[in-house]
């Protein structure tokens, strides 16, 4: 194996590890790139657009092969919108294929085929992917939302074993929020796994919404920087996002440094009977933008979209402290069980 071949594969263990965070004893890991290779024969990658209508986008797609993604190079890839073929393009060494497409006028969701010659790619099975081109006029309200603990209960890996669990009411209030606003999906997660995300969003009942993903790339600038970069690029063009929701401090972060309303989601396990936990809780909120809402539920989510309730970081460190102080007995303990409210969905 050359060096960078060596480099890319190093690059993909370590970033799948990551992204699962306590799968990293050898055991679990094993598992791990055992599910990952089922997923990843030749694939097509691609990443949704979110484009005003009648301006002009480049679709793009990228053939890889195997557990290193080495691209495949010389194949022809085509565009449909229906049955209508919207352009061809070579794989370049890159294994890179475009073209540019000019965004129909009316606003609506463009769900783009992408397909790669059979006779190009002779003895393997490439799936078909779509390429959601979400065509929305500047003014529109969006709603960007983060896809691991924040929809999805669990981190990624058990998305691959297929048991992964959405968060309670997560898919309820997004879809009642889609009613009136373009739900974004901005996850750090990088494109070679993101056909599968949107295929656990729709099983689970999540609404339809661009999917903007990481590349290979980006996965190792960090959630942070990644998600920082990504938004400035939305509000270049959409003024109105009116709320941000992730589950890390950075989320709130980059939502905060480019004028988004955040909303940060905590794992949080009200029977817990050790005040080190909640004291830890309150620790990891150390950073969060004053401005940020911190909530343990999507229920109290929905409650600040549609009943203007506010829930702020020092309501959260106040009861965090309190349940603390409960458990240790030291004096000055509330006698109250801050346990969650029921808030209307």
């Amino acid at each position: 194996m050359t060096p960078r071949r060596i480099h890319l594969a190093a690059a993909i263990f370590l970033a799948l590890a990551a992204l699962v965070g306590g799968a990293t004893q050898s055991g679990q890991l094993a598992g791990l790139l055992d599910l990952v290779r089922e997923h990843l024969g030749t694939v097509l990658l691609t990443c949704d657009l979110l484009a005003e209508p009648g301006c002009k986008v480049t679709l793009s797609a990228y053939l890889r092969e195997g557990l290193r993604l080495e691209p495949e190079a010389g194949r022809r890839v085509q565009f449909f919108l229906g049955d209508k073929l919207l352009g061809e393009a070579t794989t370049d060494p890159r294994g890179e294929a475009r073209i540019a497409w000019p965004v129909p006028g009316a606003a609506g969701d463009y769900r783009v085929r992408v397909h790669v010659r059979p006779e190009d790619v002779p003895g393997k099975t490439v799936e078909d992917v779509e390429l959601l081109v979400a065509a929305r006029p500047k003014e529109t309200h969006l709603f960007i939302v983060d896809l691991d603990h924040t929809v999805v209960e669990s981190d990624f890996l058990h998305v691959l074993k297929g048991d992964a669990r959405p968060m309670p009411d997560a898919a309820a209030v997004l879809s009642r929020i889609a009613s009136a606003h373009t739900v974004v999906y901005l996850t750090h997660r990088p494109d070679f796994l993101g056909a599968l995300s949107k295929r656990w969003l729709s099983q689970n009942g999540f609404p339809a919404g661009p999917m903007l993903t990481s590349t290979l790339e980006t996965l190792f600038e960090g959630s942070g920087t990644f998600k920082m970069g990504r938004l400035a690029e939305i509000k270049k063009t959409y003024a109105g996002v009116v709320f941000g929701v992730g589950d890390k401090v950075s989320d709130a972060q980059a939502y905060d440094a480019n004028g988004v309303p955040p909303i940060l989601l905590l794992s949080l396990d009200w029977s817990k009977g050790d005040p080190d936990y909640y004291d830890k809780a309150a620790g990891d909120l150390t950073g969060v933008p004053d401005r940020a809402q911190v909530v343990w539920s999507w229920s109290q989510v929905s409650a600040i979209v549609f009943e203007k309730a506010r829930f702020s970081k020092e309501d959260m460190l106040k009861r965090l402290k309190e349940r603390a102080r409960d458990l240790s007995g030291k004096p000055g303990a509330g006698g109250r069980h801050p346990g969650p409210e029921v808030v209307p969905i």
